[in-house]
C-alpha cells in the first residue's frame, strides 16, 4: 500500500554530487606542470613503444615539438 506513510528506498544511482565522475582538477597531473592538455592516440610497434617510453614518453615528445616550434 502506498498511502501508509512508508517510504521506499529510491532505485538506481544517487542523484547529485557523490562519488566518481568527472570533476575539475581531478586526474593525474603532467610531470612538467603542463595544463590545458588534450589526448591523442598514436599507433606504434611494440619496439617503438618501448623506445618512446625509454626516451621519456609524453614529456619527451612535448619537448621535441616545442624545439621545432622555436626554430620557425
Amino acid at each position: 500500500m502506498l498511502g501508509n506513510g512508508s517510504r521506499e528506498k529510491p532505485k538506481g544511482p544517487p542523484k547529485g554530487p557523490g562519488r566518481g565522475g568527472k570533476r575539475p582538477g581531478a586526474g593525474r597531473k603532467a610531470e612538467d606542470g603542463a595544463t590545458g592538455m588534450i589526448r591523442i592516440n598514436v599507433s606504434l610497434t611494440p619496439e617503438q613503444r618501448e623506445k618512446f617510453r625509454n626516451l621519456g614518453g609524453s614529456l619527451w615528445l612535448r619537448g621535441k615539438i616545442n624545439e621545432v616550434d622555436s626554430d620557425d
